[in-house]
């Protein structure tokens, strides 16, 4: 269904652009798109579940982002991208795709999580993508290294959206 499903399987990527001058640079958190969350397939209500029963696919495409460092904080601006395509049992002209944000040290503690919703229109297209750039602030405590986070990306799915990615994991 998906062509994407396998990409995303637990990546690691460092936010490519830390700001400032070649003295100033920083190390940035690592970003991780969490297995099992970077895609979705959302089907009718019922028992369906053949491609003509899908309502919409989701993915995330692309994560990265840019980092900089102010008195107290690590302040991070986070691009994610997410594509979306309506299904054939999709009668609806947009959809709303959550998704979170969490932040954790490295001891793997979460320190924050933020949900967010996006509206996508389909308006006469079958598939659309969209980005949105969240601010993050990370207050660091004397000692703390810039890379000492990682934050996860991952989609909201419900326990059946979940257990479907599950069961395509496991083939």
């Amino acid at each position: 269904m998906l062509p994407r499903t396998g990409l995303f399987i637990a990546i690691g990527m460092l936010l490519a652009a830390c700001a400032g001058d070649k003295d100033n640079r920083i190390a940035c958190p690592d970003v991780e798109v969490l297995r099992g969350l970077g895609d979705v397939t959302r089907f009718n209500p019922g028992p369906g579940r053949d491609p003509t029963d899908v309502l919409l696919e989701a993915w995330i495409d692309r994560v990265g982002g840019t980092c900089r460092r102010d008195d107290e904080d690590l302040l991070v601006d986070l691009n994610i991208r997410v594509v979306t395509r309506r299904g054939p049992a999709n009668r609806t002209e947009s959809a709303t795709i959550p998704y979170f944000v969490a932040i954790t040290d490295l001891r793997r503690n979460i320190l924050s999580r933020q949900t967010f919703k996006a509206e996508t229109p389909y308006v006469s297209r079958k598939s659309i993508s969209f980005e949105d750039v969240i601010a993050l602030t990370i207050p660091l405590s004397p000692g703390v290294e810039t890379d000492s986070f990682t934050v996860y990306v991952g989609l909201e799915l419900s326990e059946e959206e979940l257990r479907h990615n599950r069961g395509k994991l496991k083939n």
